[in-house]
């Protein structure tokens, strides 16, 4: 009888020990594999925008996203006009920074909005792959378009990207 209740506590640690190496190598690291994430805090404790997530940072709306397009184009939004495209220089490597501006449909009719992406490209896992454009996203909420742009070069500054 002994014998089995060995066995059956040696299984449930080693199944243990396993799980719990996958939850660390999944999330216990803070950055999700594959994503990018941004420092938006310098204070304590250190707060990132990840994933999802959309935070209001100096009247702009920040969000991160990614795609994959042949030949690196990168995609903006339907009933969106690029104004500009700059060629641009952060911590993580060269990088485009895009002014746009969204204004609705003929249908319905919106407000225009100005949008700033900071894109940034790397290969993809395999091959075969595509280029993988990791992109920072920010709305302008107020009327300062030029103090936006300088803001997001400088929370670019904290931005991590996969390699």
């Amino acid at each position: 009888m002994g014998r089995k209740w060995r066995k059956i506590v040696l299984i449930a640690v080693v199944c243990l020990v396993l799980g719990g190496g996958v939850l660390y190598w999944l999330y216990g690291t803070g950055f999700s594999h594959g994503h990018s994430r941004l420092r938006i805090s310098e204070g304590t404790p250190v707060q990132y925008l990840q994933g999802d997530g959309v935070v209001i940072v100096d009247e702009m709306e920040l969000s991160l996203g990614k795609q994959s397009q042949p030949d690196g184009y990168i995609s903006i939004y339907n009933h969106s006009e690029i104004l500009w495209k700059k060629p641009v220089t952060i911590p993580v490597g060269e990088g485009q920074l895009i002014k746009c501006t969204q204004g609705g449909s003929a249908v319905f009719p919106a407000p225009e909005v100005i949008y700033y992406w900071l894109c940034i490209q790397r290969p993809g896992k395999h091959a075969e792959d595509d280029l993988v454009t990791y992109y920072i996203e920010a709305k302008v909420l107020g009327e300062d378009e030029d103090a936006a742009a300088d803001k997001l070069l400088k929370l670019a500054e904290n931005w991590e990207v996969p390699d």
